[in-house]
């Protein structure tokens, strides 16, 4: 089994430093990030094409230049994501670490409400946590459930004849792009969530996601 607990080292008494992100969960995070953002700019492109509702997306937030231009973007990021998805969501299947820190688990159903008082700010204290709260534990088990959705809402529109069979589940091919549409919104919803929670946590939070660890204080380490 493959397990990275998170370990603390020390560069001087005063700069203690705890591990709190292995190097896979570090490159999968980043390249999430950019081969969303390159999906939703090219999606967008393709979308402004034949806009299934009554808007279309502002040009200058798109990307490819044109209809076949947007779909090469598009269909090169989204390999990307699936492999980079799969890797991520392995990982977190078979490792130690990612069973235990990762993904949601009915023990954390009961620390979901406090978090979110937290969050609006109705509860001032942050309630105890280890490595992920349960907020962000329950967001990371489900948002891959919105991408496989969106991956495979995706497939039909790109081959609506050869995948007729699972194009029907989604209402014909209309229907799979009106799912297709939010479940990527589900996935930017999810991005701008995951930024609100690393802004409010502060920002060490995002740094320990750059360099894999954070600061301590060396009272937090003589307490444990």
């Amino acid at each position: 089994m493959i397990g990275l607990p998170a370990y603390k080292y020390n560069m001087s008494k005063k700069n203690l430093r705890e591990r709190i992100h292995p190097m896979v969960v570090i490159l999968t995070h980043w390249l999430n990030v950019i081969a969303l953002g390159i999906m939703v700019s090219s999606g967008m492109k393709i979308y402004n094409a034949s806009p299934i509702f009554g808007f279309k997306m502002p040009a200058f937030l798109t990307l490819g230049g044109w209809l076949g231009g947007a779909r090469q973007w598009h269909f090169f990021a989204m390999w990307i994501f699936v492999g980079n998805g799969l890797l991520w969501w392995f990982y977190n299947l078979l490792s130690t670490h990612g069973r235990e820190t990762t993904l949601f688990r009915p023990s954390d159903i009961k620390g979901v409400l406090p978090m979110i008082k937290y969050y609006l700010r109705i509860e001032e204290k942050h309630p105890e946590a280890k490595k992920y709260n349960p907020l962000q534990k329950l967001a990371y088990t489900s948002i891959p459930f919105a991408a496989l959705v969106g991956i495979l809402s995706g497939f039909v529109m790109y081959w609506p004849v050869q995948l007729e069979i699972l194009g029907n589940l989604f209402g014909g091919y209309d229907g799979a792009r009106i799912v297709h549409f939010f479940s990527m919104s589900a996935l930017v919803l999810f991005f701008l969530g995951h930024i609100f929670m690393v802004i409010t946590a502060g920002w060490g939070n995002f740094i320990s996601m750059v360099i894999g660890s954070r600061k301590i204080s060396s009272e937090t380490s003589k307490a444990e």
